[in-house]
């Protein structure tokens, strides 16, 4: 029978809650001028950390699930795992971060769950992404780490150089190359399939860089939660950042459209916007008021997809700027998180219900 894991009881994990998840979602959000600079520390390439999975009793084993209007919801296996971000895996199924109890979960496109323990205990997983070399690598918020595991679940864990860094998204680069944001550590890392890590000081203090995407431009885009800017650097570490127009906005999850812009959520401005690579940045309205948007992921055609936290709903926003809502039959009980479309179909995980929802438009 696999080992129990605390929920975030380590002093780093609760560093990270409180210093992520607590200014994140009570603050609203899980959740102009350039200034350019070329600061970074040396690269550094640690020991990594090699272990097995610790798979669950409860592998294997379909949940039940309700459907309603196009929506079926699946309970994980774990109770009050914190359900949180989410990708489509190399392998056709879904994977996503449970970050109260230190677990990657699977899903297949028939609710079929298997769950792998994390090596370190309280990690506080957080995004979840596809590397170069097809394993999924995700950041250990609460752990300062960032770790990779096969689709047999086979860990690598790595550690980061900065001390209470509380790596946020982590999302692949060209080559051999992953990047992330340190919420904590106000830093943008770069790791390699191998584990050789490189930080980047953003210019701003404070500002806790929480999405991140690559540009069509080739550069990391990213968005600064306190510092109310959408932050840019080249690969060699030369920055510039934009000020969001609406004050305390709190700017979320930023993905690629389409359009070859950049499009960003606004966890208190109840917004979605679109920055151009060349810092042009245009806002829309979300029609529903307190909806706390967060993750935005791109779609089919000129979709983008992303989860509104309070009220409990999945948003699609055209590159026109139109958005549509869709109440999730939880309604603001589900907490809906992390988003994973692909093809015509929409995933998330639901954090405060525990579920995976699958939602067919």
């Amino acid at each position: 029978m696999a080992k129990p894991v605390d929920r975030l009881g380590s002093a780093r994990a609760s560093r990270y809650l409180s210093g992520v998840w607590v200014k994140a979602f009570r603050s609203l959000i899980v959740l102009g001028s350039l200034v350019s600079v070329a600061a970074c520390s040396a690269g550094v390439a640690p020991t990594p950390s090699v272990f097995g999975g610790r798979q669950d009793d409860s592998a294997w084993s379909r949940s039940s699930f309700s459907a309603k209007a196009g929506f079926k919801e699946f309970t994980v296996p774990t109770a009050s795992a914190g359900a949180y971000k989410m990708v489509y895996g190399p392998n056709g199924q879904y994977w996503f971060t449970e970050f109260l109890v230190s677990k990657i979960g699977e899903i297949s496109s028939t609710g079929t769950f298997t769950q792998f323990g994390i090596p370190t205990e309280s990690s506080g997983p957080d995004s979840i992404t596809v590397g170069p070399d097809k394993n999924l690598w995700f950041a250990e918020g609460g752990a300062d780490k960032i770790a990779s595991v096969t689709t047999a679940g086979h860990f690598t864990e790595f550690n980061i150089p900065t001390v209470d860094a509380g790596p946020s998204v982590i999302r692949s680069g060209a080559g051999k190359v992953l990047w992330f944001t340190e919420r904590l550590g106000d830093k943008i890392g770069e790791i390699t399939t191998a584990g050789k890590i490189t930080e980047f000081d953003i210019p701003t203090a404070s500002s806790e860089p929480s999405g991140l995407t690559i540009g069509p431009d080739k550069a990391i885009w990213f968005t600064e939660n306190q510092g109310n800017k959408i932050g840019r650097m080249t690969t060699a570490g030369k920055f510039s950042e934009y000020p969001v127009p609406t004050t305390g906005s709190i700017p979320a999850g930023i993905c690629v459209g389409a359009d070859k812009n950049l499009w960003f959520t606004e966890a208190a401005g109840d917004k979605v916007a679109r920055i151009t690579t060349a810092g042009k940045i245009t806002e829309f309205d979300i029609p529903t008021a307190s909806s706390q948007p967060g993750v935005i992921e791109p779609g089919s055609g000129s979709l983008m997809w992303f989860a509104e936290y309070t009220t409990g709903k999945i948003a699609s926003v055209t590159t026109a700027g139109k958005v549509t809502e869709y109440a999730i039959p939880g309604g603001s009980a589900s907490g809906p998180v992390g988003i994973a479309p692909h093809g015509t179909s929409v995933w998330a995980t639901q954090y405060k219900s525990n579920q995976i929802l699958h939602f067919t438009p």
